[in-house]
């Protein structure tokens, strides 16, 4: 009879700590499936001149619990290289400045907001470009963000 009551309690107890850690789990999952953490809306890629050897691509990126884009990338078939870029003004924009732009190791979209990635603005730079980019075609991103991981979006190629 002992012999049962220490199996029992025993059996008790290792459901209760399966379901504890069960319920946790499917709780976290559960609102990782109905909220996806980082959503990525209305990409675009600009259509390329042929003799042009750099293009750009611009999106939304919407996040519920914040995130960081921390890196981008595309097919050897589209671009040697594409990296993150911040168009910036010398000179101070009320002055008239030159307007230029840079690498950005990242950009930093904010919880429960958006970021949009646009002209003038940040955006994906592709740099090298294996071949014109033509109205109609579309370009495969692959967006790494420091905690959603890879997101991979197409965008469609149009004038403006």
């Amino acid at each position: 009879m002992r012999h049962l009551t220490i199996t029992t309690a025993v059996l008790v107890a290792a459901a209760l700590g399966v379901a504890g850690c069960g319920s946790s789990s499917s709780t976290g999952s559960a609102t990782t499936a109905a909220a996806k953490p980082v959503t990525v809306t209305a990409p675009w890629t600009r259509v390329t001149a042929p003799q042009e050897k750099n293009g750009a691509a611009y999106m939304t990126i919407s996040s519920t619990d914040g995130d960081t884009l921390t890196a981008v990338s595309v097919p050897a078939s589209v671009a040697g290289e594409a990296q993150l870029h911040e168009t910036t003004t010398s000179g101070g924009s009320m002055s008239g400045g030159m307007k230029g732009m840079k690498e950005v190791s990242s950009i930093t979209i904010p919880a429960g907001g958006s970021v949009t990635l646009k002209p003038g603005g940040y955006h994906v730079m592709l740099m090298d470009l294996a071949k014109p980019i033509a109205a109609g075609a579309t370009v495969p991103l692959t967006l790494t963000f420091q905690k959603a991981g890879t997101v991979k979006v197409d965008a469609p190629a149009r004038s403006s």
